[in-house]
């Protein structure tokens, strides 16, 4: 690993807003462009070098894409910060800094010469997960050699439209009338949060969100209450450390997770769906359908066969070193006033992961407006 401290814990909170706000803590490239009114914005920001302290290899980067390339080097070596970082984290006491600090400009070289620089070539083209390397094919291959896929293939069984599914969901969770009377949704639980480095944390977590997009994540940490809010234009966040607005592409991500129906009424939240196959999730069997989002995110949700419910969605997370797949579950759905909602919702990005049990869920309650708006000083 390299240059930079995490800041904080990555928690995956936020990963439903539209059956709850759940708000992940998101940092390095967005998974999207930034809204036309940001670009500017974005290309005005510091490098990395001008932030931090000790980059070697990585001058030019944008401060904010730093965090991305982070999560892209722990996921393709499943491993933590630790493993390269140590206190004070721009110290090069580590070997295995100095070693990525190779590794970067290695692949670097790789992709310049033969893919014009594209990251065709990165740390998980060798390391797949694992912090070191198989320099030798197992001994057994000769004898076990990998089938010949096309020597197999058969042809894909009929696959329903993606209008039969997505109906077939809406009416499993309560149809489109209970849908359109919510307003409120009130979500007390524990939250539990890994990253490969520390023993898991298990905190009381309290979610509040009003339709259209109004939202608040209340923490309960040891060291103090965190909280973090958006009332439907200005984002903020609150803790020991004191309150700061959100902005620029992290406000742009809490807006879009804050939408109170976004996997609720799936037709206006992605306007183009098609069915892709047909695949088993834990076990089960799923059909998987693309989605691109009205902001242009392309996604995959997978919809239980028998049941016909969401049970996970997949995203690809962009980074400058290459993509991480980001994936949420949503279990244990139970029904909340004639609504069928999800109690436990995992995140995981590697080498981050965040699990959501709920105790209580609450719709339609009456919710003070001022509390999504930013606290007084």
């Amino acid at each position: 690993m390299i240059e930079k401290r995490f800041i904080g814990l990555v928690t995956a909170v936020g990963l439903a807003t539209s059956f709850c706000l759940l708000s992940v803590e998101r940092r390095g490239a967005a998974l999207e462009s930034p809204p036309p009114g940001q670009q500017k914005a974005v290309s005005d920001e510091k490098t990395v070098e001008q932030v931090y302290k000790n980059i070697q290899v990585l001058n030019g980067l944008p401060a904010s894409e730093l965090g991305g390339v982070m999560d892209f080097m722990s996921a393709a070596l499943g491993v933590g910060c630790t493993h390269c970082h140590s206190n004070p984290w721009d110290s090069d006491a580590k070997s295995t800094k100095v070693g990525a600090r190779r590794m970067i400009l290695m692949t670097r070289a790789i992709n310049k010469e033969n893919f014009s620089g594209n990251p065709a070539v990165t740390c998980y083209t060798c390391h797949r997960g694992r912090h070191s390397t198989e320099p030798l094919p197992t001994a057994d291959l000769a004898t076990t050699p990998a089938p010949d896929v096309t020597a197999t293939a058969t042809k894909p069984a009929s696959l329903p439209s993606a209008e039969e599914v997505i109906a077939r969901y809406i009416r499993a969770i309560g149809g489109d009338a209970a849908i359109g009377n919510l307003k409120t949704r009130t979500s007390r639980g524990t939250e539990m949060t890994t990253n490969r480095m520390t023993p898991p944390q298990t905190l009381p977590i309290e979610i509040l969100q009003a339709a259209p997009d109004k939202s608040l994540i209340a923490r309960n940490d040891p060291r103090g209450a965190a909280l973090e809010g958006f009332d439907g234009s200005k984002g903020w966040t609150k803790d020991v450390r004191g309150q700061r607005e959100i902005t620029g592409r992290e406000l742009a991500d809490i807006k879009r997770r804050a939408d109170f129906f976004r996997y609720l009424k799936i037709k206006e939240s992605y306007p183009q769906i098609r069915v892709l196959a047909k695949e088993k999730v834990r076990g089960r069997d799923v059909y998987v359908i693309g989605a691109t989002s009205r902001g242009d995110s392309r996604e995959k949700l997978y919809f239980d066969v028998e049941t016909g419910l969401l049970v996970r969605q997949f995203v690809a997370f962009k980074t400058a070193f290459g993509s991480i797949p980001e994936v949420t579950d949503f279990d244990d759905y139970r029904e909340v006033s004639g609504v069928k909602l999800p109690f436990t919702i995992t995140w995981s990005r590697p080498p981050f992961s965040s699990t959501l049990h709920f105790a209580e869920i609450r719709l339609n309650a009456i919710i003070d407006e001022s509390r999504f708006e930013p606290r007084a000083r």
